[in-house]
């Protein structure tokens, strides 16, 4: 269990270093990291998560790195996700 989140984290890295925001806002780099990596603790893949947000993958990836803005998924960035912009 420790070996495959260990895994999942170097991936997440290797996603992060392709990220629009590396080497731009931090704030929109740590938000995205968070993001992934609330996603990835739970186990909740991209494409399931846009079938919940009933929205397509591709604005959910723009919502994730920050180039759109939705009050809802806020929202579920809040509640579901339990991820506080104060913290961060």
């Amino acid at each position: 269990m420790k070996r495959e989140l260990i895994e999942k984290i170097k991936i997440l890295e290797q996603k992060m270093s392709k990220s629009p925001n590396n080497g731009g806002s931090r704030f929109l780099y740590k938000r995205e990291r968070m993001i992934r990596f609330q996603l990835l603790i739970r186990n909740l893949p991209q494409k399931q998560l846009a079938k919940h947000l009933k929205i397509t993958e591709s604005y959910l990836s723009k919502l994730i790195t920050g180039e759109r803005y939705s009050q809802e998924f806020e929202i579920f960035i809040t509640k579901h996700l339990e991820i506080n912009y104060c913290f961060m």
